[in-house]
């Protein structure tokens, strides 16, 4: 189980990367207004979906609680990033606040974890 949780969290990692990366590559197109590219979708999608699974396998192992302020701060905001960059994905006209507002949300969630550690000794 505690190789499951290792895995989840080395493929959260990856997807932390590809939320800005896409970010950063956007970045030449500031003032143009930035397009959400599949690296910022594929990476959302990502985040959403093993963040979960470690929200589900963690308390399996029972060695560690999970914080349940953090996790909800965190839940709530990869959601609202896979939202805004799904509905955002296929528009040619993508309002310039929506990528930078992903980038800031992925920074929040960066934040969130390493100051709100999200399991706690039993």
């Amino acid at each position: 189980m505690e190789i499951a949780v290792n895995i989840a969290l080395i493929l959260h990692l990856i997807g932390i990367g590809a939320l800005l990366s896409g970010f950063f590559y956007q970045l030449k197109d500031w003032g143009k207004g930035m397009k959400v590219n599949a690296g910022i979708l594929h990476g959302a999608w990502l985040q959403l979906i093993t963040g979960f699974a470690m929200a589900g396998l963690i308390p399996a192992i029972g060695k560690e609680n999970i914080n349940g302020v953090a996790l909800g701060i965190k839940s709530i905001v990869i959601t609202v990033i896979f939202f805004v960059a799904y509905s955002f994905n296929k528009k040619e006209v993508t309002p310039k606040w929506v990528v930078p507002t992903i980038a800031g949300l992925t920074t929040l969630n960066i934040i969130v974890a390493v100051l709100g550690p999200m399991v706690t000794a039993k």
